[in-house]
């Protein structure tokens, strides 16, 4: 497996990966154990850029919230860094960052999440000069449209006989995109701002096409094990404080990419 291959299953795999980290342990911290110990404990990707990057060059997006998290609880931040989902049997976080919000799944499980802050979902990757296409309505069923294999919009795009190219791997499809190999690709925002910014002369165009499909919509939120009401008390007023204070629009700005409030 090539370095540049690795690479993409972590940046793939990132958002994933911490969110079933969760049920390993049901139980949480409380706020004051975690007061108690001096620091509050995120599940990040060791490589996984714009996520989350142990070489702190940068630190990504989901590290620098969770260190505004474990500031406004006047603690410091400790990560728990996971390559594989076998390590996450031996690690003990307290939260993770990005938990998809859906109230009917998180109603019966042990998996509390805050208030959301950042609304996001399914993309349009396009090339330049597409300007009159606005979402998934408009392409045309002659484009090959790159999907991310098995995921809800191949579904969705495949049913509307669309001709979907499945591809592994979200950067992957943007390249493709932006060498005129794809005509268009279904993938998050984050990874096209993320390319945009760090190919500033290989740009493609970024539609937010999920905003007119409600069912490749969605917010995101900290995700904390079944801990007390004080300390998801505390993160619900410490996301309020951040996204007031532009905090959570600047880190984004940071990684090429438009905060969008939930």
């Amino acid at each position: 497996m090539t370095l540049a291959l690795t690479a993409r299953i972590r940046r793939l795999t990132a958002m994933v990966l911490l969110l079933a980290l969760i049920p390993a342990a049901a139980f949480g911290r409380t706020l004051d154990a975690i007061k108690a110990r001096g620091a509050l404990s995120v599940c990040a990707h060791a490589n996984a850029l714009p996520f989350a990057s142990r070489a702190d060059k940068p630190p990504g997006i989901q590290i620098e919230i969770a260190r505004e998290l474990a500031r406004e609880l006047g603690v410091g931040l400790e990560v728990a860094w996971v390559t594989v989902l076998f390590q996450r049997s031996s690690v003990n976080c307290d939260i993770v960052l990005d938990a998809i919000v859906d109230k009917e799944i998180q109603a019966d499980s042990p998996v509390k999440v805050s208030k959301p802050y950042h609304r996001s979902g399914v993309a349009l990757a396009l090339p330049a000069g597409t300007d009159a296409i606005k979402g998934f309505g408009d392409l045309g069923k002659d484009k090959r449209i790159g999907v991310q294999v098995g995921s809800l919009a191949q579904m969705i795009l495949s049913q509307r006989g669309l001709a979907t190219t499945p591809r592994g791997f979200e950067d992957e499809m943007v390249e493709a995109v932006s060498a005129g190999e794809l005509d268009g690709a279904a993938v998050s925002a984050v990874s096209i701002g993320y390319f945009n910014m760090t190919h500033p002369d290989r740009k493609v165009r970024l539609v937010h096409a999920y905003e007119q499909e409600p069912r490749l919509a969605w917010t995101v939120a900290v995700g904390m094990r079944s801990s007390d009401a004080a300390l998801r008390e505390r993160i619900d007023a410490a996301v309020d404080k951040l996204l007031a204070a532009g905090t959570i629009r600047e880190i984004y700005a940071r990684y090429g990419v438009e905060h969008r409030p939930p």
